[in-house]
């Protein structure tokens, strides 16, 4: 352990090592200071966070890529046994009177209705995709 912290903009005094990933993950070491080590936690746990939120919905993520929006509502007026959160999925312009409802996904919380419509999502993409793929052949076929 070094005697300073090696953060550049700090002069504290050392008071833990931590693993850094700079290449790869836990690749160095590094000496921080109190603050720095608190900090550092804190950005560690945000980062681990937000990446395991970005690969969780990539089905939401994709159809939100292509003129899609999201609505999510609190139902509590259905007594449906699936629970009050609603996402809805809707494909065209932000204006619930021009857009087209594709799916939804009900769910007790909002995270299970937005892994409802993820599900929904993948299984109407697995849909077209098959789709797609009997047109293809029905046009093999045809010619």
């Amino acid at each position: 352990m070094k005697d300073f912290c090696e953060n550049q903009y700090c002069e504290n005094p050392g008071a833990k090592v931590v693993p850094v990933s700079v290449n790869k993950p836990s690749d160095q070491r590094r000496t921080l200071c109190v603050p720095c080590e608190e900090a550092y936690t804190w950005g560690v746990q945000h980062g681990t966070i937000t990446a395991q939120a970005k690969q969780a919905l990539p089905h939401i993520d994709r159809f939100l890529k292509k003129d899609g929006f999201v609505i999510l509502a609190r139902n509590d007026g259905d007594p449906s046994r699936h629970g009050p959160f609603e996402a809805w999925a809707y494909q065209g312009p932000l204006d619930l009177q021009t857009a087209t409802p594709v799916t939804f996904g009900v769910g007790t919380s909002v995270p299970d209705s937005l892994d409802a419509l993820e599900r929904q999502l993948e299984n109407a993409r697995q849909h077209v995709g098959r789709d797609k793929q009997e047109l293809q052949l029905d046009r093999h076929r045809g010619s």
